[in-house]
């Protein structure tokens, strides 16, 4: 008898071995859950709490790891590992609402939600268009019209530049053209809004007479900015601070009904990279997006719209970025796809000890563990290198 040893990573992957089985339909909906295993994490539980997570976990078939003190109570509080096949986490999560306690009964109805956002569709809509990025991605091409970005500062800030660049990635096939006419780099500087306007503006009516057909992004935290590029065919608004630096920036994405990226970031560009710490950082990116999305939810905001940055760099220090992309399925607890931005950012460079120029293949190598990891969206400066390693992935990974 031959048998091979595999790891389900996938419902698509068990799906097609299952169908090659030959199983019933109804079978192979029943089965599939009980293929994959997740875990979830829950901070300074109190030990009552923890003492029934545990029981309701082993009732479940599954099971849970806490303080060794938490039976007798001789620690307080305790952190919580759960894990199990998603089938079991689900009827812990059932469980969980009938108890007694409200941060058992809260905790049972935030995980059934976030396993059904986990496993749903992650579609994105812009404008007319519909990408469906549960397995597929995107190439987001920079184009930066600044003096001064921490790369290509100062190489299209003329629009005849501008448009050259265009041309450039639109021709290696990018799918979105993402405009920056501010630097955030680290330490940087912010210019006024006029100054951003006066850099932008003219580079978006070149590109919209003469790549009409582009679909563009425009990487601003100014609302007034958005506004303007909203008349030059602009479908997306990039906004590095999530709605923290201009308050009237969500307003901005209901009223012009704008796609956008919800990027995370801790202070300012110029001070965030002062010693920048965490107490449980994917916990905190969370929340930070959590409270972002509800400024848009609610007012009835198509959540399709939107698409979730973890921010590598801002605010990061190398372990943070290192950590960051390895834990990227945990940022999909909301269903909405997860862009990177990495490309030739420091923590390539301090980890192989080269400049931004040298920073190519630490860029692909990267982009493609973030494709393994979850993420869909790839923000770039080298357009065809990246496209071609990552057309290699999703084929392999289909």
């Amino acid at each position: 008898m031959k048998f091979d040893l595999i790891k389900i990573s996938s419902k698509d992957q068990v799906k097609k071995i299952m169908k090659n089985i030959n199983a019933d339909d109804i079978g192979i909906e029943l089965m599939i859950n009980k293929t994959l295993n997740l875990s979830f994490l829950i901070y300074e539980c109190d030990f009552y709490i923890a003492n029934i997570l545990k029981q309701e976990a082993l009732a479940s078939g599954i099971d849970a790891c806490v303080s060794k003190d938490t039976i007798t109570a001789k620690v307080t509080k305790t952190d919580c590992l759960v894990f199990g096949d998603v089938k079991k986490l689900y009827t812990l999560a059932n469980k969980l609402t009938k108890q007694n306690f409200k941060d058992l009964r809260e905790l049972g109805s935030k995980l059934k939600q976030q396993l059904d956002a986990y496993f749903g569709n992650f579609l994105w809509q812009v404008g007319e268009k519909t990408f469906d990025l549960t397995n597929n991605y995107l190439i987001m091409g920079i184009l930066n019209v600044t003096p001064d970005s921490f790369y290509d500062g100062g190489k299209y800030d003329t629009v005849s530049k501008a448009l050259f660049r265009c041309e450039q990635i639109l021709n290696e096939r990018v799918d979105i053209i993402d405009i920056g006419a501010i630097s955030t780099r680290p330490f940087s500087q912010i210019v006024s809004v006029d100054e951003e306007k006066r850099r932008l503006l003219p580079v978006l009516e070149a590109i919209k007479k003469r790549f009409s057909d582009a679909i563009l992004s425009v990487d601003t935290f100014n609302s007034s900015v958005a506004k303007e590029a909203f008349n030059y065919n602009v479908s997306i608004i990039n906004d590095i601070s999530g709605f923290t630096f201009d308050e009237k920036m969500s307003e901005c994405i209901l009223e012009c009904d704008f796609s956008c990226v919800i990027m995370h970031i801790k202070d300012k560009p110029k001070t965030m990279q002062e010693n920048p710490s965490y107490s449980h950082l994917i916990t905190e990116i969370n929340d930070f997006f959590d409270s972002a999305m509800q400024k848009l939810s609610k007012n009835n905001f198509d959540t399709k719209k939107i698409v979730l940055d973890p921010g590598i760099g801002f605010a990061k220090t190398t372990q943070h970025n290192l950590e960051i992309i390895k834990n990227i399925e945990s940022f999909k607890i909301f269903g909405r796809p997860i862009l990177i931005g990495l490309s030739r950012k420091s923590f390539i460079g301090n980890i192989l000890n080269k400049d931004a120029n040298e920073r190519l293949f630490g860029t692909i190598g990267a982009n493609v563990a973030s494709y393994f990891h979850g993420a869909r969206i790839f923000r770039v400066h080298d357009v065809a290198a990246n496209k071609e390693a990552l057309e290699l992935v999703y084929q392999l990974n289909k």
